[in-house]
């Protein structure tokens, strides 16, 4: 029989190995599992970069135009309709401009934008303005300038300026959301320098604005602004005929004139 002296020793060094191999075998369930783990959670992360990297709009190739503007004093510049599309909910964007941020030219935008969701809420002018100039170097903050009559009803307005690429241009912009159907029309007019943007101008150009192709709530609430329509500030469409009307204007005027006795 050993003496007890050397049994504690032996017996501390077998629970030594006991709990070496007892914590051997935690690292390599812990090495397992985070092996297990880490591929999911690699394609996790992957997933989320790729949404991050895919843009919440998307332009329409060969877009069919839903709107028309025209305007013969800007028929020298840059014409371009564009159709932007939001994957997540399917919202539409039908964007018109007229030149580009930096040219030298008067630079307009009009864009009306249908959400998906009838609930969507819209900002202030000031806000939904701002929002969309911030590429632009922004030399005059968006400030509330009041508001003009449309054949849409008021519109509220906005002063500012911005100096793409160096090139500082006064504008005046605007946005005016409706319910019935639920959309915003917004955009601006800049000038070709610093000159202040006629209040007129823009009446104008919402009153020019018109439906080519779009559902029956939108023919009826363009049906209905037409009645209000201004023709560009006269209410006389021979006096001031907007384009889509001059060649209907020049048809009475001829006919008018036929009408006259000869002298």
């Amino acid at each position: 029989m050993r003496p007890a002296s050397y049994s504690i020793p032996d017996d501390i060094r077998a629970t030594l190995v006991r709990l070496l191999a007892y914590m051997g075998a935690l690292a390599a369930l812990a090495v397992a599992a985070a092996s297990f783990f880490a591929a999911p959670a690699d394609i996790v992360a992957a997933l989320g970069s790729a949404s991050a990297q895919r843009p919440a709009w998307s332009t329409v190739e060969r877009p069919y135009p839903a709107f028309e503007l025209l305007m013969p004093e800007l028929a020298g510049g840059t014409y371009n309709y564009a159709i932007q599309r939001r994957a997540k909910d399917g919202a539409r964007k039908d964007v018109l401009s007229w030149g580009e941020p930096a040219d030298t030219d008067p630079y307009v935008m009009v864009e009306i934008y249908r959400p998906a969701v009838a609930g969507d809420r819209f900002l202030d002018a000031s806000s939904e303005i701002a929002t969309r100039i911030v590429d632009y170097a922004v030399t005059d903050d968006v400030k509330p300038d009041g508001q003009i009559d449309s054949k849409f009803g008021p519109v509220p307005l906005v002063d500012f300026a911005v100096a793409p690429q160096g090139h500082e241009r006064r504008c005046l912009g605007f946005a005016r959301p409706f319910d019935q159907p639920a959309m915003q029309i917004a955009g601006w007019y800049c000038s070709a320098g610093r000159e202040v943007v006629d209040r007129a101008v823009v009446a104008c150009l919402l009153d020019r604005l018109t439906l080519v192709n779009g559902d029956a709530k939108l023919h009826e609430m363009f049906a209905h602004a037409e009645v209000k329509r201004t023709f560009c500030g006269q209410r006389n469409p021979i006096l001031a005929a907007t384009p889509e009307r001059e060649e209907q204007s020049a048809k009475l005027q001829s006919a008018l004139r036929g009408r006259m006795p000869s002298h």
